[in-house]
């Protein structure tokens, strides 16, 4: 139930993730708000108020057993209560993705972005690995790109690494096998001014993700690096648009 509700509101744990920086933090003497937070690499999302109290109320009352000083290891082990093998509430309908491949032309259109990272947020943590695994290996040069981009800070290089994953799983999704292997030396030439004119939409995607993780207390970007981090997603935009076939 935990690893459902997590993986629905955009966590980067599992449960046992969760239970696992939940029992360090105990051990610091820290407090809950001072950890639940940093489960989210996002703000979180949620289909309804009901959803949101189901998942902290389950998180507190992990912490609560752990505190308490229960067995990380033993939390697997005992049985959900009734209440709790009830399905997810229904949140609002997500956007209805096309067919993979279905996509004419070249411009990623505005439901295969909107639908995708729906997905994407989705997806329980191992099918989520599945596929940036997938897109290491199938973009490799975009990956290795995002990877080395020079004077971005951590927080900076994840971001921009993200971005490059979720854009190119809105690619794949359009063209399918249209879409074909993004080139390095595509990448170092592209000019990100075209984003807006080749595709609409992903650059409209990127600049209102990053006015998210403009707006995170801890850690987020300064106005300079959200910059920086725009105008390589702009140009992975451009080469992208350019290994579509």
């Amino acid at each position: 139930m935990l690893d459902r509700l997590l993986a629905k509101a955009g966590a980067e744990v599992d449960g046992r993730g969760a239970a696992s920086r939940f029992a360090a933090a105990i051990a610091e003497g820290k407090l809950p708000p001072q950890v639940i937070p940093g489960l989210f690499p996002k703000e979180p999302r949620f289909g309804g108020p009901e959803e949101a109290m189901r998942l902290y109320g389950n998180l507190f009352g992990v912490w609560d057993r752990l505190a308490s000083g229960e067995d990380p290891a033993a939390l697997d082990r005992v049985a959900p209560a009734p209440e709790e093998e009830e399905a997810l509430p229904a949140g609002p309908p997500p956007v209805e993705l096309p067919p993979r491949g279905s996509v004419e032309g070249r411009e990623v259109p505005h439901e295969v972005v909107e639908g995708t990272w729906m997905l994407l947020a989705d997806l329980v943590p191992r099918e989520r690995t599945r596929r940036h695994d997938r897109y290491g290996n199938v973009q490799s040069e975009l990956s290795e790109w995002a990877r080395l981009a020079d004077g971005l800070s951590g927080v900076g290089q994840e971001t921009l690494e993200l971005l490059c994953f979720e854009l190119a799983e809105m690619f794949d999704h359009a063209f399918g096998d249209r879409f074909g292997a993004v080139r390095y030396r595509a990448l170092e030439a592209a000019a990100g001014d075209d984003a807006d004119r080749l595709q609409p939409y992903a650059a409209d995607y990127v600049a209102e993700t990053l006015d998210e993780a403009e707006d995170e207390v801890e850690e987020g970007l300064t106005d300079e690096e959200r910059r920086q981090v725009e105008a390589y997603a702009r140009r992975a935009i451009v080469a992208m648009t350019g290994a579509v076939r």
